[in-house]
């Protein structure tokens, strides 16, 4: 970029003379130019999607563990932990705010699996966290345009309906921010989404 806008600056000083560059010369390189400023920008959204993919490769490993949580006991347990926990660490670090949080969400997990009282208090935190990821499912939906299901609609008008209150109050709004934060504070809260849930949050992503 700091190349592309040095080109830009002597093209502008050569060609601000009395002298008129030649149409063609003029085309080739607005052209060059255009080319490379869409090459930056389909790497800056490859990038950008890395992100999200690996958000969502990590998510779904938390789940698969809280999915042990809810079955501890069973023999195959140990070999599934190991087996998810191997391909966590093939995937990139997210951000560090988000990798610390995915990891939090994980290690809670992992320690639940380890520890029978611990598991107990952690499946009661995935029955509580319930009602949040459902509203910020909702939230997603709402701020990207996306649909929800139709059996949600009431739920889904309530929450416009709350989100206009706190505006018109002009109060800070707890479940506010970007739609980026918000996903993420749906990805690090433990949980096991359902079929049409788990569609949804890939429409999301």
């Amino acid at each position: 970029r700091r190349e592309l806008r040095d080109l830009d600056g002597q093209w502008r000083k050569r060609t601000g003379g009395a002298h008129p560059v030649p149409r063609a010369v003029e085309s080739r390189f607005r052209s060059a130019k255009a080319a490379v400023e869409a090459a930056l920008a389909a790497r800056a959204r490859s990038r950008e999607a890395a992100v999200w993919n690996t958000l969502a490769a990590k998510e779904r490993l938390c789940e698969e563990f809280d999915a042990l949580v809810r079955t501890a006991g069973d023999p195959p347990q140990d070999a599934a932990t190991a087996g998810t926990d191997e391909r966590w660490s093939t995937l990139p670090p997210l951000p560090p705010a988000w990798e610390q949080r995915m990891l939090a969400r994980r290690d809670a997990a992992l320690h639940a699996l380890a520890d029978h009282a611990a598991a107990a208090g952690y499946a009661s935190r995935m029955e509580r966290g319930m009602e949040s990821r459902a509203e910020i499912l909702l939230e997603l939906e709402l701020s990207l345009g996306l649909e929800s299901p139709a059996e949600l609609h009431a739920q889904r008008l309530a929450l416009q309906v709350k989100q206009l209150r706190r505006r018109f109050q002009d109060a800070a709004t707890p479940g506010g921010g970007p739609a980026g934060e918000r996903l993420l504070a749906w990805c690090a809260e433990p949980g096991i989404a359902d079929a049409r849930d788990r569609r949804r949050c890939e429409r999301v992503f």
